[in-house]
């Protein structure tokens, strides 16, 4: 009997697991973990990571964008802009990141 409340267990966990992965992206940002839910379901973009994004990347993740611009979350991409842009211009500068 326990290796059926096991398997029983197992199939719930499974089965919530696929749901969130159909239903949201899971995304990495500077400030933590956001769940935003997705525009379409699919088994796409699930996890991302977007610390150091660009406005390439966001040209290749266009279904991650409008989800974040229908969920209301578009200060995600603005602060990875903003990062994008402060890299560029140290780098533009030459001042030292970090203490290097």
């Amino acid at each position: 009997m326990k290796r059926i409340s096991t398997f029983i267990t197992g199939m719930l966990v499974g089965g919530a697991l696929v749901y969130m992965a159909l239903h949201y992206h899971l995304v990495r940002a500077t400030d933590g973990m956001h769940l935003v839910p997705k525009a379409e379901s699919s088994i796409a973009s699930t996890y991302v990571d977007i610390r150091s994004f660009g406005p390439r990347d966001w040209l290749d993740h266009p279904n991650l964008a409008a989800a974040m611009m229908k969920s209301g979350q578009e200060e995600l991409m603005d602060s990875t802009m903003d990062n994008t842009l402060q890299n560029g211009i140290d780098r533009l500068l030459g001042s030292p990141q970090n203490g290097r």
